[in-house]
């Protein structure tokens, strides 16, 4: 029997060409010979490779580079060393992340692969490699031979058809439960594949039949949608549509081709009579599914007060609401249950509780007839939902109990399967692997189930007695958030069945699953829980607990402003761009590197942070000295802003490493250690200590476990193409706890060695009323690679308020951000009421951020509710107010005696030890101790580590009169 051509490409289109390539190969074996095997289908290149593997004479060793590869030549001897195989062939230089710089490095380097590859190298590449190739390595590419491997027009059709085929089959598998990214479903670079096809296609004059051009328009819908394009993945999602509701019937009864010739073909084409897999309706129903969740998505850029708000809620489930009613004309209940809850989900957001009630009660039904026990939990979660909403509080706790034990249930069986078999069957009467449960929740009291008698049968030892077949890839359920959720609603429960310490055990356990991919959930668990401890009087761990959810609060965009607090750097443990965003797949949870924080990119500082890197990019500037008032955000700007981003940009073909230090009560073993951290490694030694200079008692230092001195490992990371960035932030805190000349003058013969150490930079940051310190110290030794002129104004680099119009900027930045929205008449008085205090009609950028967290906590967003609710005066107090009701009522006026103390008549902010408060006020250690933790951690008073004991004292001058006002 003969293969059809459109079965096997290999056979006939591309025989010659696989018979060149293995020729060739033969042919040149022992001696060095370049060859481009060009095909941009990874479909076909497999099986061209098959090929040509089963018909060359000599054996050919393949290499797959890694995405981060960043030279060819280096990462090829690395791969076969001294050996020299009979043939080579490379694949993946099109997935490379940095190819530009692979293949310049390949060009400067092409002798080498003459003099030490004796053998025929093979790269398979791409159109677009081939591009890069020829405009990047023109000598090396004059040296290869091409070997073309087109893909018939008939083939390229039908593998558009089948791509998009597997795409809906797919989503109609998973459900509403679990969105994958298209390139979980078609393979890593579908999309360059499609446009590559398409591009050829045009090139002949093809047209693309009517249905394919509709299921693509869904595939780029996913794509866009992706990317966070919603607008963009409306409009495809429509064109597509428009085309499956206008002819559904025609083409279920009649073939996709009649024997017809396609355009430009040449040859007869009989496509299979069987009718389009899935039917058009169900793709129907799945685009209407996906419409659904876009809007979804714009409903959540709004806050719940805004009309647009509803309006986008009240489209989604429309179009949720017409995807089930397909479902249900084409007789498919199996595919209701799949995306039925994806209306729950609306439902519950619109707070529409009877009709989530009704719908819980149908989809349970549903579930349990097709046992699905994930879904089957998130009913109980619907049902607890609207029991809590209607202050049922056992009905609640009855189902929150039920949810939670069958998505344990699902999480701990799951975390032991191994393979297919193991993932089957939660139930009797599936194959390979099928389990029954054989254990009743003990947390679920017999009382409790006959004073509950219908939940009894759907109990959760009933619900999981059936078949549940969970697919090893694409129903594996590993998703935490779930979990958390259930928690949640169980702890809500018996908080008003007044069961708090359970509550509080369940809560606990919520958080230990960590964020994963819902950020809000695990903010209300915190805000939960905190409200729980601090009703327990655990007011040190309830503000533990506020100051995590501000924090996540900040980093995730939900919160536009942070009060006296610094901006932190986001971490890289967000999901990747291209995977959706609603259900998504389980996150993976990495530390990562830090990344500019969102609050920081939406402000006006960006550009504070590009010249900053401007500056060390440059070779004229050793040291940069940032200065400025307490409270215009120093130290968030190198936190939040320039080290991650140093993290991120190499200089040249130098990596920065920013070593951060802002403690100095014994500097060389803090910085030893942070240095330590920079290369990654273990902190079991006691650190660095500097060798050479002579400490206070006249002796020199000496090393504890490191056999390296600072510099030396200092000058060792420039050799290893570092660029160190010394970055000495809070620097005023170093006069307070190295109060002696010698021990200044120590640091200060370091700092002008580090500074004649090539490609190192070093910063300092300090308050802008402790130059004249910095300037009397340096006089101690000779600074010659900055002329002896440490306050010169090229080496300065001032940080101050914002400008009018810069806060307004600034303002409106941070709110859309947060989607926290300001009328623009109340913006233009907050501002003015801001800038009166400064001398030059400027605004602090901690009193802007001060009064706009309390904006945001009380829900002002209008000018009259501002007048209203007072001055900008007031918002103050009201925070401070905020801040010392953390500290629970029994504590609450010691804690304004603190702060009084810290102030005093004229205004000023004198230093307090814990000693000379704890006289004043008389209170036990512990206390004294929590309220000063507080104040610290809250960013209203700055604790100076010094000899013999630490110093307290109130951050910002401005906040000195409120709290007069106030004691």
């Amino acid at each position: 029997m003969t293969n059809s051509p459109l079965l096997d490409p290999v056979a006939t289109h591309h025989r010659d060409a696989v018979e060149e390539l293995a020729w060739a190969i033969a042919a040149s074996e022992g001696q060095f010979l370049l060859m481009l095997a060009h095909c941009n289908y990874a479909k076909w290149r497999k099986r061209v490779v098959r090929k040509l593997h089963k018909i060359s004479s000599v054996p050919i060793r393949e290499v797959f580079l890694d995405q981060s590869a960043c030279t060819l030549y280096t990462t090829l001897r690395q791969e076969i060393g001294e050996e020299q195989p009979a043939a080579l062939m490379v694949f993946g230089l099109e997935s490379v992340t940095d190819l530009d710089e692979l293949l310049i490095a390949t060009n400067q380097v092409r002798e080498e692969f003459r003099k030490n590859f004796q053998f025929p190298l093979v790269l398979w590449i791409n159109d677009e490699v081939l591009c890069k190739l020829i405009r990047i390595t023109p000598d090396f590419h004059s040296w290869a031979t091409t070997v073309m491997f087109q893909i018939p027009t008939s083939s390229l059709i039908s593998n558009l058809q089948q791509k998009a085929n597997s795409l809906f089959s797919k989503v109609l598998e998973l459900g509403a439960s679990e969105i994958c990214p298209n390139d979980a479903i078609l393979g890593a670079g579908y999309s360059q594949e499609i446009k590559f096809a398409l591009r050829d296609l045009e090139s002949g004059n093809h047209q693309l039949p009517p249905q394919l051009l509709a299921s693509l328009n869904f595939v780029w819908g996913r794509e866009a949608y992706g990317l966070g394009k919603i607008d963009v993945a409306i409009t495809h999602y429509q064109k597509s549509l428009e085309f499956w509701q206008q002819e559904p019937r025609k083409h279920q009864s009649k073939p996709e081709n009649n024997g017809e010739i396609l355009p430009g073909l040449g040859v007869p084409t009989f496509r299979s009579r069987k009718p389009i897999t899935p039917p058009p309706r169900e793709r129907e129903a799945v685009i209407l599914f996906h419409l659904g969740l876009c809007y979804c998505d714009q409903a959540k850029q709004y806050p719940a007060g805004d009309p647009s708000y509803g309006e986008n809620w009240h489209k989604a489930k429309e179009y949720l609401e017409q995807c089930l009613v397909v479902f249900e004309q084409e007789q498919r209940p199996d595919l209701v249950a799949k995306f039925i809850n994806q209306l729950g989900e609306i439902l519950q957001s619109l707070q529409a509780w009877e009709d989530l009630e009704s719908l819980a009660k149908k989809s349970l039904a549903l579930h349990r007839n097709y046992s699905a026990p994930v879904q089957i939990a998130q009913d109980y979660g619907f049902i607890a939902k609207v029991a809590l909403h209607k202050s049922r509080w056992q009905e609640a706790y009855t189902n929150a109990q039920y949810a939670n034990v069958i998505i344990t249930k699902v999480t701990e069986e799951q975390g032991v399967a191994q393979d297919r078999e193991d993932l089957l069957a939660y139930g009797t009467g599936g194959t390979g692997g099928s389990k029954k449960f054989s254990y009743y929740p003990a947390s679920i009291q017999a009382q409790q189930q006959q004073q509950y008698s219908s939940y009894q049968e759907n109990s959760a030892l009933y619900c999981l007695n059936g078949v549940v077949n969970i697919d090893k890839i694409s129903q594996k359920y590993t998703n935490k958030s779930p979990v958390g959720r259930y928690l949640l609603l169980l702890a809500q429960a018996q908080q008003h069945l007044g069961q708090h310490s359970e509550a509080i055990s369940h809560l606990e356990r919520a958080r230990e699953l960590g964020i994963g991919d819902d950020p809000k959930l695990y903010l209300e668990i915190l805000e939960t829980l905190g409200t729980l401890y601090w009703q327990q009087k655990r007011y040190q761990a309830a503000f533990r607990l506020k100051q995590e959810r501000l924090a996540i609060a900040q980093e995730h965009g939900l919160l536009a402003f942070i009060g006296a607090g610094k901006l932190k750097s986001s971490q890289q443990n967000q999901l990747p761009q291209n995977q959706l965003p609603q259900n998504q797949l389980p996150q993976t949870k990495s530390k990562g590197s830090p990344t500019v924080s969102q609050a920081m990119t939406a402000s006006h500082w960006q550009h504070k942070v590009q010249e900053l890197v401007q500056r060390i990019a440059s070779t004229q500037h050793k040291l940069t000295v940032i200065y400025g008032q307490a409270g215009v955000g120093k130290s968030s700007l190198l936190e939040a802003g320039l080290i991650p981003t140093l993290k991120q940009q190499p200089i040249g073909n130098r990596d920065i490493v920013p070593i951060r230090l802002k403690v100095y009560t014994d500097w060389e073993k803090e910085l030893g250690k942070r240095i330590l951290e920079s290369k990654g490694e273990s902190l079991t030694v006691e650190g660095l200590k500097v060798e050479g200079y002579k400490n206070n008692l006249g002796q020199k230092a000496t090393l504890r476990e490191e056999p390296a001195t600072l510099l030396d490992q200092l000058q060792k990371n420039q050799r290893q193409n570092q660029i160190n960035i010394l970055i000495f932030d809070q620097f005023e805190e170093f006069f307070f706890a190295c109060r002696e000349p010698a021990e200044q003058k120590r640091f200060f013969e370091f700092f002008r060695d580090c500074l004649n150490i090539p490609y190192l930079k070093v910063i300092l940051c300090l308050r802008e009323d402790y130059l004249h310190l910095l300037l009397k110290c340096a006089r101690q030794v000779d600074l010659d690679a900055i002329n002896n002129d440490i306050l010169n104004k090229g080496i300065l680099y001032y940080v101050g308020n914002f400008s009018p119009d810069e806060a307004k900027s600034i303002i409106s930045n941070l709110t859309t951000r947060a989607k926290f929205y300001l009328e623009d008449a109340l913006v233009d008085e907050l501002v003015n009421d801001l800038a009166k205090n400064e001398p030059v009609g400027e605004v602090s950028p901690i009193e802007l951020q001060i009064v706009g967290v309390q904006l945001q906590t009380e829900q002002i967003n209008t000018l009259a509710a501002y007048r209203q609710n007072g001055s900008k005066e007031k918002l103050v107090e009201r925070y401070l107010e905020g801040v010392v009701s953390d500290c629970g009522s029994e504590n609450q006026n010691a804690a304004w005696k603190i702060l009084g103390l810290l102030t005093d008549k004229d205004g000023t902010r004198p230093f307090r030890t814990k000693d000379d408060l704890g006289a004043e006020l008389q209170l036990s250690t512990d206390n004294l101790d929590f309220i000063l933790e507080l104040l610290v951690k809250s960013g209203l008073v700055m604790r100076w580590q010094q000899e013999p004991e630490a110093q307290y004292q109130l951050i910002y001058d401005y906040l000195a009169e409120a709290i007069r006002r106030r004691c």
